[in-house]
């Protein structure tokens, strides 16, 4: 059941930036968030959120809304499914419908059940007769005491159902509930189950909650297969997720930057040297939910790489920048590359000798991806030879030509004639001709480093194009979001309005609903704040007004910002909304008259019209004030209430 109370406690609870973040990388831009709009495709952002307010706006595509407002449209639901979607997220209890609540139900005993293994495999691990190969094996890495309390390390016996036996003894489920939850595996042959993890070191995979949703098995005896991972299931899809996400993010605000590894003993070690804001990538490369969740808690977006050395680590390193330079179109990532030294991984380098340094050096000398890249393609051309030369030059113009930034392609172009022995001129030629015919006809050559924007391009032909933030508009729908917003400028300025407006009639049915549900909260809120929130909480089901109500909220801000005089606004707003009343009127009437009714008086029409216009050109430029206003009212609406009157129906 959606009640009022459930949408306030709901967005109480849905941090907007957090839901937001989820979908689009947003950057600090003074109060407000901003990033590339979901809703359409762009190169320049124009999206932004207001955690203040709890709200969102794309000054491009015109979409705006709350949290809501951006469940429904980024996952295609209903109000109520983006009710529900959110308050499962962040914890509020609903009553469902059956279905649901077997799957919330399910999702819940799988949580527990992983929970459970957790604690059964951490309680094995010291066992002092169990558990002491993998102890050994932890204390031959370094892996202090506190490391493995912190990650909750364990260990799985080698007996082949011990988890199994425990957990179904302990919760009354059946071991085809482990096999779905993916903690056990069906006998191929005969009956039976066995556990999935057997003569393993634990190391348990948490959602950024810290719930434990999934585990890697590092072998320990001579098994093949080194490290074994849980399957996909109900509460775990490995592409969504970062291994000591949930430890790491803390460390990332603090540190405003994120180091992404690949394998679960490159974070931990890191994490042990001091290292806190490291996390691993789930798989052999990052996938855009990965990307995302990376630059969640940075203001500065910076992401260092420090992916192995060997050529699948390569490989994957090229990949996950390939996502990450994506995700920075228009927001400005600042990505980095590592070549780590001293090893082939993170974890040997930090374990050798001066391995501290050496890392913390890495970092220091980490790479733009450009110069990465630029790196990578040259390597192994002998460039002290005239053939190396040429195949070297060769490589780096596509990668030279994607560059957008004119001023950072001409220096990359310098360095790189510098460093080949050859003529920048003719080096920028080729970069140059590359440029025209990679993307023929568009001038935009694609690349890892994406495309040049045409976005001011656009603008400065067509200034029709551009869409200015907060410019009051003329007409009767900005007319009338000036007026309300008035009301949320602040709580003397309610008052004010309360009193300006209490003859007005708005003409837009969203705005009349405001203005509605405004006069019947009355005075009983604290701030203009709270009211805001009671108004989102009433228009919530209502896309139309909760929309219309963004708008009003953006303009509140304005108000506030220039400190906009309340008397004037409304004063000005109302005799443009008179303005857009009196030709909407005499539009009617001459429909009225070209209509060739009889019932109507055709010169009394006419003279509706002529009053109307010396309302339009000489009345409505002279008022200086509210009564003033108030008088024109009433003779709108007696010329309004006449066309309801034809001849023989007058009194």
């Amino acid at each position: 059941m959606i009640t009022n109370e459930v949408i306030t406690e709901v967005r109480s609870k849905a941090n907007i930036l957090e839901v937001v973040s989820q979908v689009v990388v947003l950057k600090r831009v003074g109060k407000d968030y901003k990033g590339l709009c979901p809703f359409h495709k762009e190169k320049t952002p124009s999206f932004h959120v207001n955690p203040e307010k709890g709200i969102y706006k794309c000054f491009g595509c015109g979409e705006g809304g709350d949290v809501f407002a951006f469940v429904q449209k980024a996952r295609g639901l209903g109000f109520l499914d983006g009710v529900k979607e959110l308050a499962h997220q962040f914890g509020v209890s609903l009553i469902e419908t059956e279905q649901e609540e077997r799957e919330y139900k399910r999702r819940s005993l799988f949580l527990l059940l992983y929970e459970q293994a957790a604690q059964f495999y951490s309680k094995l691990l010291k066992d002092p007769s169990q558990g002491d190969v993998a102890r050994q094996y932890l204390n031959n890495r370094g892996v202090d005491e506190n490391t493995i309390q912190k990650f909750r390390l364990g260990y799985a016996p080698a007996s082949w159902d011990a988890l199994t036996d425990y957990l179904c003894t302990y919760n009354k489920v059946s071991a085809a509930t482990l096999e779905e939850a993916g903690l056990a595996r069906g006998r191929t042959e005969g009956h039976g189950y066995f556990d999935l993890f057997r003569n393993r070191l634990i190391i348990p995979i948490a959602d950024e909650q810290g719930r434990v949703i999934a585990f890697g098995g590092r072998t320990l005896g001579s098994d093949q297969v080194k490290y074994l991972n849980s399957p996909e299931s109900l509460i775990y899809k490995k592409g969504e997720h970062l291994f000591a996400f949930h430890l790491a993010k803390e460390a990332i605000k603090a540190k405003d930057a994120v180091i992404v590894v690949e394998g679960y003993f490159d974070a931990i070690t890191a994490h042990l040297y001091g290292f806190t804001n490291t996390v691993a990538a789930l798989g052999t490369a990052l996938t855009n939910e990965q990307g995302k969740l990376l630059v969640r808690y940075t203001e500065s977006k910076r992401v260092y790489l420090a992916f192995d050395t060997d050529s699948a680590g390569v490989k994957a390193t090229e990949k996950g920048a390939h996502i990450l330079d994506q995700l920075a179109s228009g927001i400005g990532i600042d990505l980095r590359v590592t070549t780590v030294s001293g090893g082939k991984d993170p974890d040997e380098c930090l374990r050798a000798p001066d391995g501290l340094s050496t890392f913390s050096q890495s970092l220091e000398n980490a790479q733009s991806l450009i110069e990465y890249e630029l790196g990578q393609t040259t390597y192994g051309c002998d460039i002290k030879t005239r053939d190396g030369r040429i195949e070297a030059a060769r490589k780096v113009v596509p990668i030279l030509a994607a560059i957008k930034n004119a001023v950072a392609r001409s220096e990359y172009i310098r360095q790189m004639a510098h460093k080949f022995d050859i003529q920048e001129d003719s080096l920028a030629s080729d970069v140059a001709v590359a440029r025209k015919t990679i993307r023929p006809g568009s001038g935009s050559p694609q690349g890892i480093y994406g495309s040049i924007s045409q976005s001011s391009l656009s603008q400065t032909a067509n200034p029709g194009l551009r869409h200015d933030r907060f410019r009051p508009l003329d007409g009767l729908i900005e007319a009338e979001r000036w007026l309300l917003a008035s009301f949320l400028s602040d709580k003397a300025n309610y008052e004010l309005t309360f009193q300006s407006l209490a003859k007005e009639e708005l003409m837009t049915t969203p705005h009349s609903k405001i203005i509605k549900a405004i006069y019947e909260l009355g005075n009983t809120f604290a701030d203009t704040a709270q009211l805001e929130s009671r108004l989102l909480d009433h228009f919530a089901p209502e896309p139309q007004c909760c929309a219309a109500l963004i708008e009003i909220m953006l303009r509140a801000e304005e108000i506030k910002k220039q400190k906009i005089s309340i008397p004037v606004l409304l004063l000005q707003s109302r005799v443009k909304l008179m303005k857009e009343k009196i030709v909407a009127l005499t539009k009617t009437i001459r429909n009225q008259i070209a209509s060739g009714n009889d019932s109507y008086d055709q010169s009394l029409l006419q003279s509706k019209i002529s009053e109307l216009n010396r309302m339009e050109r000489l009345t409505l430029p002279t008022i200086k004030t509210m009564d003033e206003v108030d008088n024109l009212q009433e003779i709108i609406k007696e010329i309004h209430l006449s066309l309801n009157n034809p001849i023989g129906e007058r009194s």
